[in-house]
């Protein structure tokens, strides 16, 4: 049962790379998307969003590598891949500092894509907008919480 534990952790994470990898992949496309709209079409064609919205898959990305590795070094610490991967903002000894991590990089990752929605807004807002800021302040008092 331990082998086939450490088998299924195994293919999460390497799944979760592949994902970080694809999303960094269009967030870099995004970027240069961006740029060359910038350059063709000067500000009308909104660069600036488009360079928001990468933000937010870099983000969204860093979240994916984040599981990834975090997952490795808690179920695999012996793993020789893991020992040349030195980040001082990722050092994971379990499982309750993964999810600290994670959630610091949820509560981001959701402001930025809530700041992607009001630029991309074109009038007022519905309040359905709230949504995405009333589930910032329930994970930041959640994690306030967790501290404590």
């Amino acid at each position: 049962m331990n082998r086939l534990l450490k088998i299924t952790v195994l293919i999460i994470s390497a799944t979760m790379f592949a994902n970080f990898l694809f999303t960094a992949g269009v967030g870099i496309y995004k970027t240069i998307h961006a740029y060359s709209m910038m350059y063709f079409e000067g500000t009308a064609g909104k660069p600036g969003l488009e360079i928001v919205e990468s933000l937010d898959l870099f983000l969204v990305a860093l979240l994916f590598l984040m599981l990834s590795l975090g997952f490795m070094k808690l179920f695999y610490p012996d793993f020789k891949g893991l020992e040349k991967i030195i980040l001082p903002w990722l050092k994971v000894d379990d499982f309750f500092q993964l999810k600290y991590l994670t959630w610091n990089a949820v509560l981001l990752t959701l402001l930025i894509t809530f700041g992607t929605h009001v630029l991309r807004a074109n009038g007022p807002l519905a309040w359905t907008m709230l949504i995405i800021p009333a589930s910032v302040l329930l994970f930041s008092i959640s994690l306030k919480m967790l501290k404590h």
